[in-house]
């Protein structure tokens, strides 16, 4: 609020009142101008803050990715050993072996709380057009991560159930949390229909296992371009194609090759596809 306090007496000449009205003018543009740049200054701490923290919660996010990617690939290849007996043991019309399961895999779901705090604070409407449009990109790909993780419980549950006919000792069932001892199963003792729902389950959660691997490479890619600089949505498109052409090529190991993993946070770094 800012108070005009009228003169202490009456301009005694034409001269006199536009002085004094000039005065006014000039003392209402300061204090204008002195408030703007206030809340320039304000808005400008703001954006900075945000981009440190979004940059921070990005490099937390790559990290995620990849434990993720790398729990779907055990997971997968445990899965792939026992479907492949099953299929084995049908074909040549003998009981299944039992192999070793998957332990149980932790998987974490990305973060993206500074991102929604910034648009219910409105504190994103701070970033540039292209800005936004890149994050709004970026955390699609982190929420479809997300979803993956409650589809990958999903499958191992079904799992799970599929193999409680073979449990070799169902009393087990009883003492939770089992004493922290694994259950163990026999699939010799499934039936035909059984061993038909086991097979169909493994082969559901190997599935699962394997789109959550390309759910978090692709937001492994699209991460990396975001945390080196990446500018613009195409260069964070590209990122994203080409992080997965690079995985199915050569794995994690190619991944962390072409992509690897910041220390800390290298905004200078030119993002993929372009040179120093």
């Amino acid at each position: 609020m800012l108070d005009v306090h009228p003169p202490h007496h009456s301009p005694n000449t034409l001269r006199d009142f536009f002085l004094h009205i000039a005065t006014i003018c000039v003392g209402l543009l300061i204090a204008i101008g002195l408030e703007q740049s206030v809340e320039w200054i304000h808005h400008r701490h703001q954006l900075h803050q945000l981009e440190e923290d979004l940059q921070a919660e990005g490099i937390r996010n790559l990290h995620v990715a990849l434990d993720n990617i790398r729990s779907s690939e055990q997971r997968r290849q445990v899965l792939a050993a026992q479907y492949t007996e099953l299929l084995n043991a049908e074909r040549e019309h003998r009981k299944p072996n039992t192999l070793p399961l998957p332990r149980d895999q932790n998987y974490s779901r990305p973060a993206y709380s500074v991102w929604t705090v910034a648009q219910q604070s409105g504190t994103s409407a701070l970033l540039p057009r292209e800005d936004a449009q890149r994050y709004v990109r970026l955390y699609r790909a982190a929420q479809s991560a997300v979803d993956q993780v409650e589809a990958l419980n999903a499958s191992g549950a079904k799992r799970a159930i599929a193999m409680l006919p073979s449990l070799t000792d169902p009393a087990s069932l009883q003492i939770f949390p089992n004493h922290g001892q694994p259950f163990h199963y026999d699939l010799s003792l499934l039936d035909a229909e059984d061993l038909r729902q086991a097979r169909d389950a493994f082969g559901e959660d190997i599935a699962t296992a394997r789109l959550g691997i390309s759910r978090n490479v692709y937001l492994y890619g699209i991460q990396w371009a975001i945390v080196h600089g990446s500018r613009s949505d195409e260069d964070n498109v590209r990122a994203l194609y080409e992080a997965m052409e690079v995985y199915l090529q050569g794995g994690t190991n190619a991944l962390l090759a072409r992509f690897p993993m910041p220390e800390v946070a290298a905004p200078g770094t030119p993002p993929p596809g372009e040179t120093p």
